[in-house]
């Protein structure tokens, strides 16, 4: 079942490590060389530490690298005998390495628990592998609470949290935060999955949403863990997301309407958040700030509107539109209400629509119109700190689930 791809391991000697743990931490990795020793280690410490009565595998998962992160991988082993080290086969993207992770796990051991982490932290410490660990042991699913940069996680703060938080009446902070806890019933449930082969997004950036909604609409135990700041390979939503975004909100699209019977019958009265695992302590550290450029953002936004006029007049209710075009949105960019129905019509109608060349470029006219939302939120956030800041998403996701009716008349409509 595991191809021999040369600079790999032989799957014989993956089947051994993996077929004893009771415990395995995935790694997708592909071109990390700067971290990936980092992350390794950090994982081997907190496995060693805080899980000395079980054993325990690492199981990379590599995008075959083409820099020295094989290398420096098989440098590890060497000294290291708990890792395994396979090439993805899947997909170019992360939700391939993910998904033979999954099926590995499932197929060779009987572990209890996968903790997933990604390759490119720099704030990883042993504490974070305890957490989602000892998590993952207690629940199905263990998602991250960070403390990040007030410009950091746009995808997750405009579009993810808010529409997760909506369907199904549970705040989790970070639904693609990358850095999971997962019970074996979940991982098999994921391994065993016929969305993989239903849709495109869950083999590449899609694969987080698609595991946090795939436990939120099987009724699934679900924890936060409060592993603090997240240093990583942040990126200037202006120039560096748009693959990302497709991604993400593609994934979540159909997920919802994957998942509608889930979701539509469950009628959340308030909204909860998970029960938060804080011990072990994790040290603390400050959020690295990101450097976004405002003058990238509007200027994406302006010429969207440009380019995809017609698209929104066929997409967006018309009082939508004609806000769209005025002289206060073209200045300040997107208001949250005008924002919130916007992803309401966009959702719908990517629901309706069954090409998927027509729904990338769906979700290509709607990028353009989240550099709007994110350019009138950095203008009101510019005098706050992350604290302050944070408190306006919370406040946000609540009046998207002031209008979950109003979502569920236009959906199901």
């Amino acid at each position: 079942m595991i191809p021999y791809v040369l600079g790999y391991d032989d799957p014989s000697r993956v089947a051994k490590i993996l077929r004893d743990a009771d415990i395995i931490v995935g790694i997708p990795s592909r071109n990390t060389a700067p971290t990936i020793a980092y992350v390794i280690l950090n994982s081997i410490e907190g496995l060693r530490k805080y899980f000395k009565k079980y054993n325990h595998a690492i199981l990379v998962c590599d995008g075959l690298s083409n820099d020295m992160t094989v290398d420096i991988e098989r440098t590890l082993e060497s000294r290291y005998e708990e890792i395994v080290i396979v090439p993805n086969m899947k997909s170019p993207g992360k939700g391939g390495a993910l998904r033979t992770i999954f099926e590995l796990m499932v197929q060779l051991s009987e572990a209890r628990a996968l903790i997933l982490v990604d390759s490119d932290l720099r704030s990883i410490t042993p504490e974070w592998i305890a957490l989602l660990g000892c998590g993952a042991l207690d629940y199905d699913l263990v998602t991250p609470v960070y403390q990040r940069h007030k410009y950091d996680a746009t995808i997750t703060n405009f579009i993810a949290r808010p529409l997760t938080t909506m369907l199904y009446g549970l705040d989790i902070k970070q639904p693609i935060g990358g850095d999971f806890g997962l019970s074996r019933r979940l991982v098999k449930l994921l391994a065993d999955s016929p969305l993989w082969t239903a849709h495109p997004w869950f083999y590449l950036f899609g694969v987080d949403i698609f595991i946090t909604h795939t436990a939120l609409a099987n009724n699934m135990k679900i924890a936060e863990a409060q592993l603090k700041a997240k240093i990583h390979e942040a990126k200037d939503p202006s120039t560096k997301l748009g693959n990302m975004f497709k991604e993400v909100t593609g994934a979540l699209f159909t997920l919802m309407f994957e998942y509608e019977g889930a979701w539509s019958s469950n009628i959340p009265q308030s909204i909860t958040s998970p029960p938060l695992l804080d011990e072990p302590k994790v040290p603390s550290m400050k959020a690295w700030e990101v450097q976004v450029s405002i003058e990238n953002i509007k200027r994406r936004f302006l010429e969207g509107l440009e380019e995809f006029k017609k698209y929104y007049e066929k997409i967006l209710d018309k009082e939508i539109v004609d806000k769209l075009y005025q002289e206060d949105v073209v200045k300040n960019g997107i208001d949250l209400e005008s924002w919130i129905y916007m992803l309401f019509d966009y959702a719908t109608v990517y629901k309706r629509e069954y090409i998927t060349s027509r729904r990338i470029r769906i979700l290509e006219s709607l990028l353009p119109l989240w550099q709007g939302r994110l350019y009138n939120y950095i203008i009101n956030v510019a005098d706050l700190d992350d604290e302050e800041a944070s408190k306006i998403i919370e406040m946000e996701c609540r009046e998207y689930f002031k209008r979950r009716n109003d979502f569920i008349t236009k959906y199901l409509g």
